[in-house]
C-alpha cells in the first residue's frame, strides 16, 4: 500500500500526541498483517504510523514504554474492562521509538475461529492522565478498516487430526517474550499412564521479569473432557546468582486426544494445542 507524502507525518504526529496527551489511548490504533492467518502462523501487529517495510532496527532513539497488546474476540471487546479479563490472549509487548513507531511479529494463538480486536496497555500514558487500557474499535469508515482486525482460523479437532502447535525454534522453544514453555516437534505430547488416567509435567518458565502466580487449564477438543491440574510447583533449575527459576504444573488427561493448554501470570497467557498420546 503506498501511502501519500503528508500522510506518514501525519500519523505519527497523531500517535505521538496520543503517547503524551490525557486522552491518549483513544488515539491509538494498530494494524495487522496478514489480516487472516491460521493458528501457529506468523503474523505482524504495528502502530499505525509505522511504515510498511520497517523493521525493529530502524527504531531510533530514545525508546518510549513498551505497550502490551492482546487479541480480543470482537464479540466480546465492549465487554472487557481491564487487562486482567481472561478473555484475552496475550501476545507481546511493542516497544515505540521516538517517532512513536514500533511493531510485533508474533505466532498468531490457537484461538477458536473468529473474528479478533486489539487490546492494549500502555502505563507509560498514566503519566500524563490518560487510561491505560484501551480496545481498538474498528470504524465503518476508515481506509485501515480491513487491517484493525484479525481474522484466526483454527482448524476443527478430530479423532484422526489435532491442529498440534508446533514450536520453529530448534529447541521446541515457544513463547511469546514474557512466557515460554517447551512442545514437541511433531506436535505430540507423551505422558505415562497411571492409575488410569494419562500423567505429565508440564514447564513454564518466566522471561523478563515476569513475576505472580501461575494458574494453569486445558480442554479437549477432539471430543467432550478436560485436563485435570493436580498441582503447580516453582523451582530452580541450578543454584547460585544466575540460577532460573520456573514452574511445573502436574496434570493428568482422562484420555489421549487433542487437547488446548493454557498457562497464565497475571496478563499474560500462553496457549499451544498438542497431541496428547500414552
Amino acid at each position: 500500500m503506498t501511502v501519500p507524502r503528508l500522510v506518514g507525518p501525519l500519523l505519527a504526529a497523531t500517535l505521538l500526541f496520543a503517547l503524551t496527551a490525557p486522552a491518549a489511548p483513544s488515539a491509538l490504533f494498530f494494524l495487522f498483517d496478514p489480516t487472516n492467518a491460521r493458528a501457529g502462523e506468523i503474523a505482524t501487529v504495528r502502530l499505525g504510523g509505522t511504515p510498511p517495510g520497517f523493521g525493529n532496527a530502524d527504531r531510533e532513539r530514545p525508546f518510549r514504554p513498551a505497550l502490551r497488546v492482546y487479541l480480543v474476540a470482537r464479540g466480546a471487546a465492549a465487554e472487557v474492562g481491564g487487562r486482567f479479563d481472561p478473555r484475552l490472549s496475550f501476545l507481546g509487548r511493542i516497544v515505540p521509538d521516538r517517532r512513536v513507531r514500533g511493531l510485533l511479529r508474533f505466532t498468531v494463538p490457537p484461538l477458536d475461529t473468529g473474528d479478533y480486536v486489539l487490546a492494549y496497555w500502555c502505563p507509560g500514558c498514566a503519566r500524563f492522565g490518560g487510561a491505560t487500557f484501551g480496545v481498538q474499535t474498528v470504524p465503518q469508515v476508515s481506509r485501515y478498516r480491513l487491517r484493525m482486525g484479525l481474522r484466526v482460523d483454527l482448524p476443527a479437532a478430530t479423532a484422526d487430526r489435532c491442529p498440534a502447535t508446533v514450536a520453529r525454534d530448534s529447541k521446541g522453544r515457544y513463547g511469546n517474550g514474557l512466557l515460554q514453555t517447551t512442545l514437541g516437534r511433531d506436535g505430540r505430547l507423551r505422558a505415562l499412564r497411571r492409575d488410569g488416567v494419562l500423567f505429565q509435567k508440564l514447564a513454564w518458565l518466566p522471561l523478563a521479569g515476569l513475576r505472580g502466580t501461575l494458574v494453569v487449564r486445558g480442554e479437549r477438543l477432539d471430543a467432550p473432557g478436560r485436563m485435570r491440574v493436580l498441582g503447580v510447583y516453582w523451582g530452580h533449575a541450578s543454584r547460585g546468582p544466575a540460577a532460573q527459576g520456573s514452574w511445573a504444573s502436574a496434570v493428568t488427561f482422562p484420555s489421549a486426544g487433542c487437547y488446548r493448554i493454557t498457562g497464565r501470570v497475571g496478563d499474560v497467557a500462553l496457549s499451544y494445542v498438542a497431541s496428547v498420546v500414552g
